[in-house]
C-alpha cells in the first residue's frame, strides 16, 4: 500500500517504477517482452524449474507460532510484502494482504493472501482492512530520490499515523514497522553505533522515513532497519543494475569501492517475522543486513559477469555527480523523473556500515543465505525471467 498511484517501499504504485538506486544509468525501463527462441524457450524452462526448487522453508524452518493468528501486511503488493505473504502464509498464518493498486491483486493471491484493496491516506478504509486482525506489519512507502517532500510526508509519515490509529483501534498489539538504514542518512564516515539517533540529510525519502521510525517506536511497535535487500525480484538491485550494465549507461562514482550493506530477501523476511512475535521487540529497533560488507563494484561485478562483461566502468564523482545535476534540471523542465540524481550517487558512495547485533540478541536472528548463495539464486531467477538475455 502507498500513496494514491505511487509505489510503496514494497513496489507498490508508480514511484516504485522509478525508486532510487544506484549510479549513472540505472534507472532505465525494464525491458520490453520479446519472443524467445526455441533453445532458449527451453533453457529458461529448466532454469526456472531449478529457482523454483529454492523453497524459504527449507532454509528457515517455522521457528514461530502462527496457525490460526491473522496478520496484516501493507504493502502486499510489492518485492518485500509478497515475501511476507508467502513465508506467513506457509507458516499457517490468515493474511490479510493490503495495497492501493487493484492490478496487484493476482500476486498478492497467488502468494497465500487475501487481497484488500486500500489507501494508507484512507482512516475508514484501513480501518476496516485491519478489523479482526492479530498482527500488522507495515512495509507501505514511498521510495525514491525525486519528488517533493510534502508527498513523502503525506505517505510516509501521515500514511504511518493512519495505519498506526487503525491499528490500534482493532486492538492490534503486535506491529512490525519496516524502516531503512537511509534513516541514518547516507553521509558518514566511520561505523555507526545501533542507538544512533536518525539524522537529518534532506532527502525526502531519509527524512520521512527516520520520522515514521519514530513514530512506530513511540507506538510501540518492532522496528525492522534493513541494508540494501536484495535477491529474486528486486527491482533496484537486480533488474534495473542488469539492465542499465546491458545498455551500457551504468558506472560508479569514484574506484568503486563503496560499501553496500546487503541482506537477502529471505533472511529479511525471516528477521520481520522474529520481531513481530518476540515480546521483548516491542518499542526496539534492529538493522538487518548480513554483517559482510560488500565494495559496489564486487557487487555489481557480479551482474557484469552474469552478461559476459569484464567489469564495471567507473568514474570520476564529480563527473557523475554534474551529469546528475544536468539530468535533474532537464527532468524539471519535462516534469519527468530523472535517469539519476544526486541522492542515488550519495546512497552509492557510502564508506562505512551499520551495527547489526541487536537482531542477532534480541531476536536470535542469523541470516542464512550468504552473498555467494544470494547472487546463485539470483542469477538463476534472471536467467529464468529471460533478463540476462
Amino acid at each position: 500500500m502507498g500513496e494514491r498511484g505511487a509505489a510503496t517501499q514494497s513496489a507498490t504504485g508508480a514511484l516504485q517504477a522509478e525508486a532510487s538506486t544506484t549510479a549513472l544509468g540505472i534507472f532505465t525501463r525494464r525491458r520490453k517482452s520479446g519472443a524467445a527462441t526455441p533453445t532458449a524457450t527451453v533453457a529458461n524452462a529448466a532454469i526456472r524449474r531449478a529457482f523454483e526448487g529454492l523453497k524459504v522453508g527449507a532454509v528457515y524452518g517455522c521457528t514461530v507460532q502462527l496457525g490460526g493468528q491473522t496478520i496484516a501486511v501493507t504493502g502486499a503488493g510489492g518485492f518485500i510484502g509478497e515475501a511476507l505473504c508467502r513465508r506467513l502464509a506457509d507458516d499457517g498464518a490468515q493474511v490479510v494482504g493490503v495495497d492501493v493498486r487493484a492490478d496487484r491483486r493476482a500476486d498478492v493471491e497467488a502468494s497465500g493472501a487475501r487481497f484488500v484493496i486500500a489507501d494508507v491516506l484512507d482512516a475508514d478504509a484501513m480501518a476496516a482492512a485491519l478489523s479482526g486482525c492479530d498482527g500488522l506489519i507495515h512495509t507501505a512507502a514511498i521510495v525514491g530520490d525525486w519528488g517533493s517532500m510534502e508527498q513523502f510526508i503525506e505517505v510516509n509519515v501521515r500514511g504511518s499515523c493512519t495505519v498506526f490509529d487503525a491499528a490500534e483501534a482493532a486492538g492490534i498489539k503486535r506491529i512490525a514497522h519496516l524502516s531503512s538504514v537511509a534513516s541514518w542518512g547516507y553521509e558518514f564516515s566511520s561505523d555507526l553505533e545501533e542507538d544512533a539517533a536518525p539524522r537529518v540529510s534532506g532527502a525526502p525519502y531519509a527524512d520521512t522515513k527516520a520520522a515514521s521510525d519514530y513514530l512506530a517506536l513511540r507506538r510501540g511497535a518492532a522496528v525492522v532497519r534493513p541494508g540494501d535487500v536484495y535477491g529474486p525480484g528486486s527491482v533496484p538491485w537486480a533488474i534495473r543494475p542488469i539492465e542499465a550494465l546491458r545498455s551500457g549507461t551504468f558506472a560508479l562514482p569514484g574506484k568503486g569501492d563503496a560499501l553496500m550493506t546487503l541482506v537477502y530477501i529471505d533472511d529479511l523476511v525471516d528477521c520481520i517475522i522474529r520481531a513481530l512475535t518476540t515480546g521483548a521487540a516491542s518499542g526496539q529497533a534492529v538493522t538487518a543486513w548480513d554483517g559482510v560488507p560488500v565494495t559496489t563494484s564486487e557487487f555489481f561485478g557480479r551482474y557484469a559477469r552474469m552478461l559476459g562483461q569484464e567489469k564495471v566502468r567507473t568514474a570520476p564523482a564529480p563527473l557523475i555527480e554534474a551529469v546528475a545535476l544536468a539530468t535533474e534540471a532537464i527532468a524539471k523542465l519535462r516534469g519527468t523523473q530523472p535517469s539519476v540524481s544526486r541522492e542515488a550517487i550519495r546512497y552509492v558512495s557510502r564508506q562505512a556500515v551499520y551495527p547489526n547485533a541487536r537482531a542477532r540478541e534480541l531476536l536470535g536472528w542469523e541470516p542464512k543465505v550468504g552473498f555467494d548463495e544470494g547472487m546463485r539464486r539470483t542469477e538463476l531467477w534472471l536467467r529464468a525471467e529471460g533478463l540476462l538475455g
